[in-house]
Parts: C-alpha cells; structure tokens; sequence
C-alpha cells in the first residue's frame, strides 16, 4: 500500500512540477513578446537599429536585431554589426587599470602626476588615480575645454589622446578639490588610457587588444585610426530635427573615454562571465565603489545608483548617432544591454521599460 501511495504522490508532483514548468515558459514568451512589440513600435525596419541583448542567470534569454547598420547599402544590424558604444566602454578602462592595480604595476592611490609630471604643476592637492577613474579629480572636461577655444571637438580632424594631453598641459586650476566632489570628464579616461602605455611600455590599443582577447570578446577593439576601415561597422545616423537620416563623420581618434567598436555578441559573451564569477575575483570587485574613495555613486567606469527602485549597475554612452546602455541589476542576475547606430532613440529608457516587463514586482 505504502509503495502505491509513494509512487502515486510521486506522479503528482510531476505533474505539479510539469504545470509550474509550463506556467513559467508561458510567463517568459509573454515578456519576450512585449519586448518585440517595444522594439517594433521603436525602430523601423529601413530605419538605423539596434541590438537587444539580455542575460539572465548566465544565460542568454534574448536576443534581436532591428533596422539597418548602414541605409546607404541597407545593411541591416546583425550580430556580425560593430557599433560604436562610447561611454559605455569606459568600464573597460577602468578594469584594465584595476587589474594592473592588483598586480601591483601601480598603486590607485598614487597621484597621476608620477606619469605626467607637466599637468597641473600648481595643484598642490594629490590627484589620485582613483580619482580619475569616479570623476572625482576636478579635471576639466575637454570637450568644453575644446569648445571654448574653437571648433567643437567632432569637428577636428584626426583628435587624439595626446592632443588631449597638450590641451590639458595649458590648464592651471581644477574645477574642484580632488576628491570633494563628482563631476563626469572624459579627460579622465584619456589621461588613464596613457597611463596604461606609460605602465605597460605597450600602446593603449595593442595592450586593450590583448586584454579584449583574454576575455574572448575577439570583435571589440578601440578605433586605432580616424580612418580605419572597421568591418561590419554601423554608421551612425540622426535626423536632428530635420525628418530625414544625417550622417556624422567621423574624423576623431581618442581612446579610452569611448570609441570602442564591439558586436551585441561580444557584450554578451561580457556580461556572462560578470554573472558567473566569485566574490574574490578582479570582475567582481570592479562592480562596487573605489575602496577608500570618497564617492559611492560612481566606481570603475560604471554609475551605482538604483534605477526603477532597485539596486544597479549601469552605464550609457553616446556620441554622434552612436548609443549603447548596460543596465544591471545584481541581485536578479538581470543584464540588459542595448546596441545602437540610431541617434533618435533613447537606449537608457528603452533598457528601464525592458527591465520593467522582466523584474518581479515586490
């Protein structure tokens, strides 16, 4: 008898199990299919795209492509697509100065003058690395700085890091104490990224190259010359206000701070192995504040304040019609990342009403 009731129970809770199993599949198709109809009701078929990548436990749950990577050719964006993900690579930088940092090359407590002693000579404050890499040093934005002497920076053909370098050379005072306070400036990253050549005795791309090779994301590279044919690359696009597509040319090359050509697969292929290290591990600790900084809401390359009410890690990036968003929420093991060469989207609220069909209400 007791066998027959065990083997009995037994059936039920397959069952039950079969029910819950189904019930969540049913659960899932239902948010997938109104991200598709968010997608489509956002971007046009003959229109520049995007790519929507989601990982979720290590996995990836999702993954589409919209619209065009080039509307001269009609391309579409794929994911052989390489587009620009500006801002949103400077977490990449900021890992690179880490693991350098724990193999005791430099010391993030170090003033960042030890590599450029011709920069700021009258500050008498240190300026920490580590207050490079929150935008709590109190150097000026170059792209003010560069406006306000002239042609914006978009504008100058053939920029580069070490235009920047000689730009920030002519600069006297900070904005700021080191330390007191956050104020973003992509001069940080270009000054971090040359002081990776300075530790390394290797360039900034080829040492990024290598770095991006080790984490086996072998499509992503920062742009190395103005010109550089990039295969599979999406050209950026806006109407600004016009009703019909304008390009932006792009005739700059700095490092660093953004212009970081990637694929939507090799971000994931990123953001699963975010999702599956330990505690101790160097990927781990770069997802948290600066040990010893004074600012919390910024850390290596990525901003640390919630969004949609819950705890995450995210970053945006755009320059001309390029855009990307990473939005992570780690205590769901939730990353959303969007990819995209349309300048009249906006990636970081497309990502927040994404978030908002997956995350549990609480």
């Amino acid at each position: 008898m007791f066998f027959y009731y065990f083997i009995h129970m037994k059936n039920i809770i397959i069952i039950l199990l079969s029910f819950a199993s189904a019930f969540a599949l049913s659960a899932q198709t239902q948010q997938f299919e109104k991200i598709d109809l968010l997608l489509n009701s956002t971007i046009q078929d003959n229109h520049p795209g995007l790519g929507v990548g989601i990982i979720k436990d290590g996995e990836i749950i999702y993954e589409r492509y919209k619209g065009l990577s080039n509307l001269q050719h009609q391309i579409p964006f794929s994911q052989k697509t390489r587009s620009n993900i500006a801002s949103t690579a400077k977490q990449f930088t900021a890992l690179m100065i880490l693991e350098l940092s724990l193999d005791q090359k430099l010391n993030l407590e170090e003033d960042f003058r030890k590599y450029f002693p011709n920069l700021y000579t009258e500050v008498k404050e240190e300026i920490k690395i580590r207050h490079l890499i929150n935008h709590s040093s109190g150097i000026q934005e170059y792209v003010d700085l560069l406006a306000n002497e002239g042609p914006v920076w978009w504008k100058r053909v053939g920029l580069k890091n070490n235009d920047i370098i000689d730009l920030l050379a002519q600069q006297k005072n900070l904005t700021f104490k080191p330390g007191s306070n956050y104020e973003y400036s992509n001069s940080n990253y270009i000054i971090l990224a040359m002081i990776i050549e300075k530790v390394t005795g290797v360039s900034f791309n080829d040492y990024s190259n290598d770095f991006f090779k080790n984490m086996g994301m072998n499509e992503t590279a920062f742009v190395k010359r103005y010109m550089e044919v990039i295969p599979n690359r999406a050209n950026p696009y806006s109407d600004w206000g016009r009703g019909e597509w304008w390009e932006t040319p792009t005739v700059t090359k700095t490092n660093g701070d953004g212009f970081l050509y990637t694929t939507l697969k090799d971000q994931l292929i990123f953001e699963q192995k975010l999702q599956s290290i330990d505690d101790d591990h160097y990927l781990n600790i770069s997802q948290a504040p600066i040990p010893n900084s004074e600012i919390s809401s910024y850390g290596f390359g990525l901003k640390l304040n919630d969004r949609l009410n819950r705890n995450a890690i995210h970053h945006d990036g755009v320059t001309y019609g390029f855009h990307a968003q990473t939005l992570r929420f780690p205590e769901d093991k939730l990353t959303i990342f969007i990819i995209s060469n349309n300048g009249n989207i906006r990636s970081d609220l497309l990502a927040d009403e994404i978030a908002s069909y997956l995350l549990v209400k609480e």
